[in-house]
C-alpha cells in the first residue's frame, strides 16, 4: 500500500501505536503532474503545501514549497522577467520616447543613465537611452506614464506601480540568487509567501499577454 504520515500527527500519538495507524492514502489529489505548467505548479502549491509527481503510472517525487527556491524555478522566473523587461523597454519607445521629459526621477539616476549610453556609444555600441535603466526605473516609467501602464494591462497607476514594486522586489531576489519563497507556511508571517509568487507571476503573464496583443 502507498501512503504518506505528517509528522505533526506522529509526535502526537501514542508511543503504542503504529505508524500504519497514522498512515495516509496517496490520492489524485496529492499528485501533481510532473509536466504540469510553473503557473500549474504555483496554483497547486497555493493550495496545499507539498504534493507528490506523478508521471508514467508511478510517483516520481515530491514538489514542496520549497522547491521554488530551486535553480529551474529560478531559471523560469528570470526569463519570463527578462522577456517583459525587454518588452518595457519596446513599449517606453514605442508610447513615451520623451520619458525623461514625462517622469521625474532621481537625478542620479538619470545622469547614471546617461552616462553608460554614452561609454556604450564611445564603444560603438547604439543603443536608446532606455537599454540602460534598471528594472525598477523601467517600473517607475511604466507606472508613471497613462499610455504605459495601460498598454501593460494595469486598472490604474496605483495598481502598476504596487504590483510592479512586488515584481521589482522578485526579480532582484532571482537575479542574485535569493530565496524566491522566504515563508513556506503561506500565512501572515514574515517574508514572500507563496502567495505573493502566485501573484506576481500573474502579473507578469498578465503584462506579456497585454503587450502581446
Amino acid at each position: 500500500m502507498r501512503g504518506y504520515v505528517v509528522l505533526e500527527e506522529l509526535q502526537d500519538a501514542p508511543s503504542t501505536d503504529h505508524i500504519v495507524d497514522h498512515t495516509k492514502p496517496i490520492t489524485i489529489g496529492e499528485i501533481v503532474s510532473a509536466d504540469a505548467t510553473f503557473e500549474e505548479v504555483l496554483l497547486a502549491l497555493y493550495e496545499d503545501p507539498f504534493y507528490f509527481l506523478g508521471g508514467q503510472n508511478r510517483l516520481t517525487g515530491i514538489l514542496t514549497r520549497a522547491d521554488l527556491n530551486t535553480s529551474p524555478a529560478r531559471m523560469h522566473l528570470f526569463d519570463r522577467i527578462t522577456l517583459l523587461e525587454d518588452q518595457f523597454r519596446k513599449l517606453v519607445l514605442d508610447v513615451a520616447p520623451d520619458w525623461k521629459e514625462q517622469v521625474a526621477l532621481n537625478t542620479n539616476v538619470v545622469e547614471d543613465i546617461e552616462e553608460r549610453h554614452a561609454e556604450a556609444r564611445r564603444s560603438n555600441i547604439e543603443l536608446d537611452e532606455i537599454h540602460y535603466a534598471q528594472f525598477s526605473t523601467l517600473a517607475t516609467i511604466v507606472s508613471d506614464i497613462e499610455a504605459c501602464w495601460k498598454a501593460s494591462g494595469f486598472s490604474s497607476d496605483h495598481r502598476a506601480s504596487s504590483q510592479l514594486d512586488d515584481l521589482t522586489d522578485l526579480r532582484n531576489a532571482v537575479a542574485h540568487s535569493h530565496q524566491v519563497v522566504q515563508n513556506t507556511e503561506g500565512g501572515f508571517g514574515e517574508g514572500r509567501t507563496i502567495g505573493n509568487v502566485e501573484q506576481i507571476y500573474t502579473t507578469v503573464e498578465g503584462c506579456l499577454e497585454s503587450l502581446s496583443s
